[in-house]
């Protein structure tokens, strides 16, 4: 599916890989968000680039590599992260945990070389912690996956 994305790719970021570190508790090498590029209280837009040194990729498939979908969903659910946790004061003492996952739609294959962008809005404002998002990701012009998340921001050691 051709479209045209609601961003900007061109756009300087916002938060690089380090300073998406001090929001993130993920590190490689399970942090899949490389820089978040537009943000405001509703949405954020985030950019992972896919190389073929990912580890996945020696079984993903050898002579044929497929970016996984499940880590694709944990890279748009990474990118929502960012969104919520700079929704609280000191972010350091929370983290996002998935609470349900809705609507998931794989368009089309990501491999190695492809830049994808996750575009998330959220479905309603955060309250008590849950953060209800709608997603889209984009190689290009392509849609490669859409889907609805819920997490919970809850605070540390709780």
């Amino acid at each position: 599916m051709t479209t045209q994305p609601p961003f900007d790719v061109l756009k300087p970021a916002i938060y690089d890989v380090t300073q998406i570190q001090e929001l993130l508790p993920h590190r490689p090498p399970f942090l899949f968000v490389d820089k978040i590029i537009d943000m405001d209280a509703e949405h954020v837009v985030g950019v992972k680039n896919v190389t073929m040194n990912e580890s996945f990729f020696v079984g993903h498939f050898p002579g044929e590599p497929v970016f996984p979908g499940v880590i694709q969903i944990e890279a748009m659910a990474q990118t929502g992260g960012i969104l919520a946790l700079s929704s609280v004061d000191n972010p350091k003492d929370y983290i996002t945990l998935f609470a349900k996952i809705d609507k998931v739609k794989f368009r089309n294959k990501v491999v190695p070389g492809d830049t994808i962008v996750f575009s998330l809005k959220l479905l309603s404002p955060i309250r008590r912690g849950i953060v209800n998002m709608s997603g889209t990701a984009y190689v290009g012009n392509e849609i490669v996956l859409e889907a609805e998340m819920m997490a919970i921001l809850t605070k540390k050691d709780q």
